[in-house]
């Protein structure tokens, strides 16, 4: 969905971030290919500890969001995100992916499954390369806010992998307020006078369809093999209901999977400052249980 303001949503958050993770800490490789769609690049920006490692690291996959039709992988936040990461011993890898867009003759470019495709190529391309990029296969968490919420779900709940393929599912998902069932009503949610959420989301599906609606949601697909969550919450979202996450929540636990709802009653969709570090310091923590801790030994 199309956010307030940048993942976890603050310059202030950026800044302090930034000057936390240093250059000296992490290295970034940037505009990485990580597949191609015909003649097209798909990008990926690198984000290496500084410190060489002889044991292969947990990587993280960072999704931006923009409502599938907006955003891109050097949003600022994302860059410090990345960083911070990398400061702890992590590599991240953050993406672009194909954005819904209006085409020269008049149709609708890059609907869905386009990007789901793309992140689910990003996590094979991982496990691929595993070696190159100094990571355990094993150990892939996804991380993102809003649409790249919604997308992130979809690695931690699906497994698109064909027979002698790579696992397109992640271990540990970070959901920062993404929807997760686009089969419900929307047209009650407007982002702005011009724009509702029931518009983007249909513009993202193609409108009516009913296939691409139970597709692209999440928590109609959690089962006894999916990922283990953490979901970060407003209160008062007026873009995606809190009632989304929790029905995600409540559809992990009962699969029997770990999940761990934050509701934030006072945000909306986009964290203030105190806010934000509190949801970045929870999807840290939450990480090194996951892939560093007693659950990644499991």
């Amino acid at each position: 969905m199309l956010r307030k303001l940048s993942l976890l949503s603050l310059f202030l958050l950026t800044g302090f971030l930034v000057t936390q993770a240093r250059a000296a800490d992490s290295t970034i490789d940037r505009d990485v290919v990580y597949g191609t769609v015909g003649d097209m690049k798909l990008l990926a920006d690198v984000y290496s500890p500084a410190e060489k490692s002889d044991a292969p690291r947990p990587v993280v996959l960072l999704i931006h969001g923009g409502g599938w039709r907006g955003g891109n992988k050097q949003a600022g936040t994302v860059v410090a995100i990345g960083k911070m990461l990398a400061k702890q011993g992590y590599v991240a890898v953050s993406i672009n992916y194909r954005l819904v867009k209006d085409g020269a003759d008049g149709q609708i470019e890059n609907q869905w499954p386009a990007a789901i495709d793309d992140c689910r190529q990003a996590v094979r391309w991982i496990r691929e390369n595993a070696e190159k990029l100094n990571v355990d296969p094993t150990k892939i968490g996804a991380a993102g806010d809003s649409a790249g919420g919604h997308l992130v779900s979809l690695l931690g709940t699906t497994d698109a992998a064909k027979p002698g393929e790579p696992s397109t599912r992640v271990q540990a998902v970070v959901n920062i307020y993404g929807p997760g069932d686009l089969t419900k009503d929307w047209t009650k949610y407007e982002i702005s006078a011009n724009l509702a959420v029931q518009e983007m989301i249909d513009r993202f599906l193609k409108k009516g369809n009913e296939e691409n609606q139970i597709a692209a949601s999440p928590t109609l697909h959690v089962d006894a093999q999916s990922a283990n969550f953490l979901i970060l919450q407003g209160g008062k979202d007026q873009l995606v209901p809190p009632s989304q996450t929790e029905a995600l929540h409540e559809a992990l636990k009962k699969a029997g999977r770990q999940s761990e709802f934050v509701l934030y009653e006072n945000d909306g969709h986009g964290f203030g400052p105190a806010t934000g570090l509190q949801a970045l310091m929870k999807a840290m923590t939450f990480f090194e249980r996951e892939l560093k801790g007693e659950s990644a030994a499991k």
